[in-house]
């Protein structure tokens, strides 16, 4: 039966003293969430469709960077040649005894290549780094 403001407690019997009736929710374990409901890691273990495309997009992350740092490497390389050709008188200058471009080979070309290596390295780490936290982010595990 209402109360005086037409409230009914919990059980169905009228609340006392005007108080709102109180609905208790208990948790229980069937109700968590599993791993399998959880988009990522399962994905790529189990190679889903989605798992797919978060491995083919990590994939193609990786071929533009590894292009971009090919493309450097072979615009430096590439470079000496086209300035000798259009500097001819560079190739008379001696440096310490050798000639210019051998200096150019060896004390230029080289320090330029191990910044493209380390770069390279840098950005392939953070590309691995950012799909990690895509595909198993700390805050979204449920076994640990």
């Amino acid at each position: 039966m209402p109360t005086e403001n037409g409230t009914l407690a919990g059980n169905g019997t009228p609340a006392e003293n005007g108080a709102r009736p109180r609905k208790v929710v208990v948790w229980q374990h069937d109700q968590a969430r599993l791993q399998h409901d959880v988009i990522g890691l399962g994905d790529v273990q189990s190679d889903t469709v989605y798992g797919r495309l978060l491995v083919r997009s990590l994939t193609r992350a990786q071929l533009g960077l590894s292009l971009m740092c090919l493309a450097i490497a072979l615009a430096v390389i590439a470079s000496l040649p086209v300035i000798m050709a259009l500097l001819p008188s560079a190739r008379k200058v001696t440096v310490a005894g050798l000639p210019l471009t051998l200096v150019i080979l060896g004390a230029g070309i080289f320090p330029v290549l191990m910044a493209v290596g380390w770069f390279y390295s840098r950005q392939a780490s953070q590309l691995e780094a950012r799909f990690i936290d895509l595909v198993d982010p700390v805050g979204r595990r449920l076994d640990a």
